[in-house]
């Protein structure tokens, strides 16, 4: 398997999902926008316990996990280095996903990757890894629509990869 050419978006399905993950993460930061912080930061029962706290621990882990990939340096846990703002987590989003493509572009999708989880090794080629990123995306941008309805934000992304490739390809 060849790495992820980043304009195949009718073809590539790993090219779609990392687009569309960048797209649905720049949708929901811009829906965050005009909340305030005690909006970001209020307490819901789901998820991670608050919308702020879903946003960072997403981020967080699309960091980790472009480190696992890449094989190199693992740099400190997003959340571990304090809170962000909105335009703060925009900035990074943005950073991490222009790091995702070149990353895809640059490795091949069947090489292997290992990592050390707690003494066990586990191994995963770079595809596994791709599909772990995008869908554990789209699992806590739901958490985060959802917080975001009931905090009565009514202009919502909806997150749908279909809605996206309808919106932004025109197919």
């Amino acid at each position: 398997m060849a790495a992820v050419d980043p304009n195949d978006l009718r073809g590539n399905v790993a090219a779609i999902l990392l687009a569309h993950s960048r797209s649905a993460d720049e949708e929901l930061l811009a829906a965050c926008r005009p909340l305030a912080d005690a909006q970001l930061d209020q307490p819901f029962e789901m998820g991670l316990g608050s919308l702020r706290k879903v946003l960072m621990h997403h981020l967080g882990a699309v960091r980790i996990w472009a480190d696992i990939y890449a094989g190199g340096q693992m740099r400190p846990w997003l959340p571990d280095e304090g809170e962000l703002d909105v335009p703060e987590m925009e900035q990074a989003s943005a950073s991490l996903h222009d790091e995702w493509t070149e990353l895809a572009s640059r490795f091949d999708l069947a090489e292997m990757v290992q990592r050390s989880v707690k003494g066990n090794t586990r191994r995963h080629t770079r595809a596994h890894i791709i599909a772990h990123v995008t869908t554990h995306g789209v699992h806590h941008r739901a958490q985060a629509i959802n917080m975001l309805r009931r905090l009565g934000v009514e202009d919502r992304p909806t997150g749908s990869v279909l809605s996206w490739v309808f919106d932004h390809l025109k197919p």
